[in-house]
């Protein structure tokens, strides 16, 4: 069975449109994460399609949509998760696409777009409950507009997954929206923390490749992220700009002859303007 799972934050205008579509895919349940909606998406939902799974996060400040996406999948019941924005419609033959597509060592997510655009479906995904877990979730520590979703890519690749590319007739459309109904419940600009989380997303990569565990505990990513929000920032008061992070951390595996010697591990990652 699949779980199709949408997050939901000042966008239920979005979700009416779109909610059916999700809710027509066979052999699919659909759990939607009210997550702080100001709108009562909760009550929406529970009211007017009872068939959907609703999950309330409560009164929450701001909108970290990977812990909203992390709630749903931990209230889904299905082995296969489907990840989609509240603003996507997918077309009728979405699931019948990745039913005949997806293998058991691959994940599915959009072709990759010629031109970026605000209003994409590149924050839908299609991963096996198994894959999910194994790589730890979508990373709680981006927020704002850090790339969460191309984060969770690559720590799929990473972990030697195929992809399936889904292409343009999966989805019906993408419903037009601005950029101030993207950042009405975010801080910063969309351009800081689109850098703030390349960055990240770069050095995160170099620990997970370096330790050959998925497993970077809590407390380094977030001091990691704050490292790096503060680079950029007084970054952006430079002419030409331009930063080097440097990261260090132990190597704690021991053992042998070895058990007499500490070992320190590092490695930059240098951003310069062009």
């Amino acid at each position: 069975m699949y779980s199709i799972i949408t997050t939901c934050k000042g966008r239920l205008r979005h979700l009416v449109e779109t909610l059916p579509a999700m809710l027509r895919q066979p052999r699919s349940e659909v759990v939607v994460v009210d997550y702080g909606c100001p709108d009562g998406t909760a009550e929406h939902v529970a009211a007017r399609h009872p068939a959907a799974r609703v999950v309330r996060a409560g009164p929450v400040e701001g909108f970290n949509v990977s812990r909203a996406r992390n709630l749903g999948a931990a209230a889904a019941g299905g082995e296969t998760l489907v990840f989609v924005d509240a603003d996507v419609v997918l077309a009728d033959g979405f699931v019948d696409f990745v039913t005949a597509h997806l293998g058991a060592e691959a994940f599915a997510k959009p072709r990759d777009p010629v031109v970026p655009s605000d209003n994409s479906v590149q924050g839908t995904c299609v991963v096996h409950r198994r894959h999910f877990a194994l790589v730890g979730g979508y990373d709680e520590v981006l927020v704002n507009y850090g790339g969460e979703d191309l984060e969770l890519y690559e720590r799929l690749q990473t972990a030697r997954l195929g992809i399936v590319p889904l292409p343009p007739e999966v989805f019906s459309r993408v419903i037009p929206h601005g950029q101030e109904d993207r950042e009405r419940f975010v801080r910063g600009g969309a351009e800081t923390g689109f850098m703030v989380g390349k960055i990240y997303r770069t050095a995160k990569d170099m620990m997970i490749r370096l330790n050959g565990t998925f497993e970077v505990d809590l407390a380094t990513r977030r001091e990691l992220y704050d490292e790096i929000t503060r680079l950029v920032r007084r970054m952006e008061g430079m002419a030409p700009r331009s930063l080097t992070l440097e990261v260090k951390f132990p190597d704690t595996r021991k053992g042998g002859l070895h058990e007499r010697w500490s070992f320190l591990r590092s490695f930059k990652v240098t951003v310069e303007e062009k």
